[in-house]
């Protein structure tokens, strides 16, 4: 039974590491340029090798205005953002509710 729930787990993570990968190929070829400070890092887990998802409170400018939003989003190691960090991100405005750092 062990086996099975490993198996399963395996799929959901796979799944969900494609997705997000997806979204954010959209959002590098279709979003709006912004920048963001980063307020809160409040999860972070190593989805894949190499890259971790994060959940945090960010402060997006867009287009002269000002959102304060709990975004999800992958970055390499390499590239995990401090907290107070301004960072250069895409975003689709339709959907602000994630971003690409860059």
């Amino acid at each position: 039974m062990a086996a099975w729930w490993k198996f399963i787990n395996r799929n959901k993570t796979r799944k969900l590491v494609y997705e997000q990968l997806q979204q954010q190929r959209i959002m590098l070829q279709q979003g709006v340029p912004a920048h963001a400070r980063i307020i809160e890092i409040e999860s972070q887990y190593e989805l894949l090798k190499g890259y971790i998802a994060l959940r945090v409170w960010v402060m997006i400018r867009l287009q002269e205005r000002l959102l304060y939003q709990q975004v999800h989003t992958m970055v390499p190691t390499a590239k995990l953002p401090a907290v107070g960090e301004v960072v250069s991100i895409r975003i689709l405005p339709e959907n602000t509710a994630a971003i690409l750092i860059l």
